[in-house]
């Protein structure tokens, strides 16, 4: 499994700054039309699928400012980020995602790139098949912190 994950890492990266540009695109289209945005910068994106765990979904870890940013963005009040659109960036080597979640109350969005190796990651592409919603979970290294968005159509990560 550690070669796989190392596999399916090595293979993003080949488009991870083109990614990384897609998402500041896209945040820059949602900060002219009156967001606010925040965007995460994984060190690390790993899938776990639903017979290993309850919450099955994409792992991020990121750095622990961007964790406590993120931490206080969903924390306030009256903010419940509850819609996500799922841009597809890259099909290439792995599938390759933005992943925008939005809270309409406070106009606030959260921006993070996400890929997996449907050849390496078998089981949760099962998963994506078949559970009724995923999570992205996002700590930081140390996992003293996290904070998880649900996705309520799986399927949008699956292949055309």
């Amino acid at each position: 499994m550690v070669r796989g994950k190392i596999n399916r890492t090595n293979k993003a990266l080949a488009d991870w700054a083109d990614i990384l540009t897609e998402i500041d695109e896209v945040s820059a289209e949602l900060e002219d039309s009156g967001w606010e945005t925040l965007v995460l910068h994984p060190g690390d994106v790993a899938t776990t699928d639903a017979a290993a765990a309850a919450d099955a979904g994409f792992r991020l870890l990121v750095p622990d400012s961007e964790l406590k940013t993120l931490y206080s963005t969903v924390s306030e009040p009256d903010t419940a980020f509850d819609q996500f659109e799922v841009y597809r960036a890259r099909d290439t080597n792995v599938r390759i995602f933005v992943v925008v979640v939005k809270s309409e109350e406070t106009m606030q969005a959260v921006l993070y790139p996400v890929f997996y190796d449907p050849g390496t990651d078998r089981s949760f592409v099962e998963t994506l098949r078949t559970e009724p919603e995923i999570r992205t979970t996002v700590s930081d290294l140390g996992d003293t912190r996290r904070c998880s968005f649900r996705h309520t159509e799986p399927a949008l990560f699956l292949p055309e």
